[in-house]
């Protein structure tokens, strides 16, 4: 009995093999939503596209200078362009007066792909207080320009607070500034 329950007790004492290794399958990640619905897509579009055209109009106040101030909002082209805009603007020693106001915004479209949000929406420029003028002051704008705008703009972004203005067009069918 004795060397039974020896038997028993080194039994117990040695290491058991090692149990095959399985590592459990890599979890795939999946981007979390950047927005949580339409509604919250547009507003966040909106916050950026007002903050595009407090820029904008603050590089045209300041005759062009910084015009660096726009980039967070815009991609490559749209840079290229308020850079161009700017310079022109220095070079004929002009400057915008007042602010442009976004009088309506409306949904066309949003999409979620692998991380990233394309959010198309419709707006409506009020530029009925923005004037350039010279340097004496004196308006530049031709008699008869309208007041209100349409357009369509297209912002893409993998977070609410990086969205960037893709594309920014004359939207022709109209519609959107019809109050």
């Amino acid at each position: 009995m004795l060397l039974a329950t020896a038997g028993f007790a080194l039994a117990g004492c040695t290491t058991a093999p090692p149990a095959p290794s399985i590592s459990p399958p890599a979890p795939t990640t999946t981007p979390s939503p950047v927005f949580t619905s339409g509604d919250d897509a547009l507003a966040s579009v909106v916050e950026t596209y007002k903050k595009f055209e407090r820029a904008s109009d603050d590089i045209a106040r300041d005759g062009g200078a910084n015009p660096e101030r726009i980039k967070p909002y815009v991609n490559a082209a749209g840079y290229a362009h308020v850079l161009e805009s700017a310079a022109r603007l220095k070079s004929e020693g002009s400057h915008g007066v007042g602010y442009t106001v976004l009088n309506n915004a409306v949904l066309q479209s949003y999409e979620e792909r692998s991380g990233t949000a394309t959010v198309s929406m419709y707006v409506c420029e009020d530029i009925s207080r923005v004037d350039r003028v010279d340097a004496n002051g004196h308006s530049l704008i031709e008699p008869g320009r309208g007041d209100y705008y349409d357009y369509e703009v297209v912002l893409t972004g993998r977070t609410r607070t990086g969205l960037v203005i893709q594309q920014n067009k004359a939207w022709t069918q109209g519609g959107i500034c019809k109050f």
